[in-house]
């Protein structure tokens, strides 16, 4: 297992994820975030908040840039 980690752009800022998850490989850890950003969405839904310009961005233990889940990227109409 490999550790990831989700960290949260929001325009201008950034919140970094410092505890990470693990997955099996970067495939599994993309789907992970999609799934993550979905419930992100939901959560913006029911406490009337924007997602505009909100995206998750993984990142592998070694740094490397493994996705980017946009919020509005998960919708689905």
């Amino acid at each position: 297992m490999n550790r990831y980690f989700f960290h949260i752009h929001e325009r201008n800022e950034l919140e970094i994820d410092v505890e990470g998850v693990e997955f099996a490989d970067d495939a599994a850890a993309r789907w992970g975030a999609i799934s993550a950003a979905k419930d992100m969405v939901v959560e913006a839904v029911v406490g009337d908040a924007e997602i505009d310009g909100r995206q998750l961005e993984v990142m592998s233990s070694g740094g490397d840039l493994v996705a980017v889940v946009s919020l509005q990227s998960v919708i689905k109409i």
